[in-house]
């Protein structure tokens, strides 16, 4: 037996089975339901209202099974604000010697595939100029928020779904930057492509058991030239697409971009290099010799698995401190506050750890004079409330259980962290330069990282933000190929530790859970 199942507002109707759930469903007829837990019913954002016999109902998707026709109608999404720009290095333009750049109209396209966000660069053939950018959330963030969701839905249920998606995402934004620019995607002779080896393995359609299972290592790491068909990626029939390679298990050719259009590997100071995010990448050079990690930070960064939590779009508060005991928040879109993204929960922790609120456990208190910011939730569960309830806006709190996640979140930097310097035989007060790369490098204060201990107070007057490196490295490739030739050695300068298999490494995440800030 099968039930229609109408998607209102975008007008698409499905199919499917008894008993299919409506994020199958969803996910079936190419529609996006948020699903940061990954159908487990836990992160609440999947929220939905069916139609039923007249009868409208609030549910989840992931909980809910189709057994009659019905209609759903999807909530209203903010666009995500995604990070297109990045310092970087100068490079001569000699692009792939076999691109068509004689083609009218001839231009580079340049993908920045994260797990939470994509960005398009388009490029102009005969200068390397940027003509075109644009973002979007990663469609296979109904999958999972993080990659080992991700990795584990495509090995129980299928890859095809998760393949399908980012591909087609990829085309959707060669649309948008071709339509930018005035040119066609039949002008488009070149194309490359950074992201984390999960993601990296799910586009080309790898197995990634071996990811999510000892000793963590990827099914191919070298850096390849496949034909745009091949992905099918709709552009011109000779274009191709330069995919670097990756360096370990979970620190794959978006850190490569990131070592590229920084020049890391010819740095002689101590220097570090954060890409804050879902999943975590680090490296660290003293002059001679480079190391990375890659920390399972969780996606507490992105605003999942937190109670009020949110991507960052319009809405999503990014920015708090406290002035005179009150607490002063930013909004992304000067828009009424409807939640809590990565930098905003980063940067309320911080306030909450100085005003004394959050102790260095991450338990709450009180703390003078703010009793009357605090409620219980209906599960008994304390909350401080960040901003109350309006005519226009829901009241967002911060849990305990927020705070534990982030916690989590920034231990397993910190820890990683750690463990680069003990490996290089460094101290936190030797390292001349931190690069923070990512969202994160461009909305966070280093004062906040350093309040809550994710990074080493000695860090502090180091910190330099360079933005989207990742991007700037895809970009990079298109306008000189030796540097995406040059990538083989880079890759093999890069010594990759496996946390997960370290000791040493275990000791210190369990040593900076605390928010003692040292």
């Amino acid at each position: 037996m099968t039930h229609t199942v109408v998607f209102q507002p975008v007008n698409k109707t499905i199919r499917v089975p008894d008993g299919t759930t409506l994020s199958e469903a969803a996910k079936q007829a190419g529609v996006f339901i948020d699903s940061p837990c990954g159908g487990n019913g836990t992160c609440k954002k999947c929220a939905v209202t069916l139609l039923k016999g007249g009868v409208e109902t609030n549910v989840l998707a992931c909980q809910t099974k189709v057994h009659s026709d019905c209609v759903v109608r999807l909530p209203e999404h903010s666009a995500v604000v995604t990070l297109n720009d990045g310092s970087s290095r100068y490079a001569a333009f000699a692009p792939y010697p076999a691109a068509h750049t004689d083609v009218p109209g001839a231009c580079f396209a340049a993908f920045d595939l994260g797990t939470t966000t994509i960005v398009c660069y388009l490029l102009d053939a005969k200068t390397g100029g940027q003509i075109a950018v644009s973002g979007m959330q990663n469609p296979q963030s109904a999958f999972g928020a993080d990659v080992i969701a991700r990795a584990t839905y495509a090995l129980d249920v299928g890859y095809e779904p998760l393949r399908s998606s980012v591909r087609g995402a990829l085309n959707e934004l060669l649309d948008s930057v071709c339509r930018q620019a005035g040119r066609e995607r039949k002008n488009v002779v070149l194309a490359s492509v950074v992201g984390n080896t999960v993601m990296h393995h799910l586009l080309l359609g790898y197995p990634v058991d071996s990811l999510v299972r000892a000793p963590y290592r990827p099914f191919k790491s070298e850096r390849l030239i496949l034909p745009a068909s091949e992905l099918e990626l709709y552009a011109h029939d000779s274009c191709v697409v330069l995919i670097p390679g990756v360096v370990g298990g979970f620190v794959g050719a978006d850190t490569v971009g990131c070592l590229t259009s920084t020049s890391f590997d010819t740095l002689r100071d101590a220097t570090l290099m954060l890409d804050v995010g879902t999943n975590g990448e680090l490296a660290l050079t003293n002059g001679t010799r480079c190391v990375s990690c890659s920390t399972a930070a969780g996606p507490a960064f992105e605003g999942a698995n937190i109670s009020c939590g949110m991507r960052a779009s319009s809405g999503a508060i990014e920015h708090a401190r406290f002035a005179d005991h009150e607490l002063e928040i930013g909004v992304i879109g000067n828009a009424p506050p409807s939640g809590l993204c990565g930098s905003g929960l980063i940067e309320l922790a911080a306030a909450l750890v100085k005003a004394g609120i959050i102790e260095e456990s991450g338990r709450f208190c009180d703390g003078p004079g703010f009793q009357n910011r605090f409620v219980r939730l209906a599960d008994g569960m304390k909350a401080f409330v960040v901003s109350p309830e309006t005519a226009e806006h829901p009241q967002i709190v911060l849990t305990q259980k927020d705070v534990r996640e982030l916690q989590l979140g920034k231990a397993a930097m910190r820890a990683g962290i750690e463990t680069l310097l003990s490996t290089l035989s460094l101290t936190p007060g030797q390292v001349v330069k931190t690069l923070l790369a990512g969202a994160f490098g461009s909305h966070l204060s280093a004062e906040s990282l350093c309040d809550i201990g994710l990074l080493p107070p000695s860090l502090l007057k180091s910190v330099e933000s360079i933005g989207n490196a990742a991007g700037e490295g895809a970009k990079l490739y298109l306008r000189n190929y030796a540097l995406f030739e040059q990538t083989d050695t880079l890759i093999k300068q890069t010594e990759y530790i496996e946390l997960t298999m370290s000791a040493e490494f275990t000791d210190r995440y369990v040593d900076a859970m605390a928010f003692d800030g040292e």
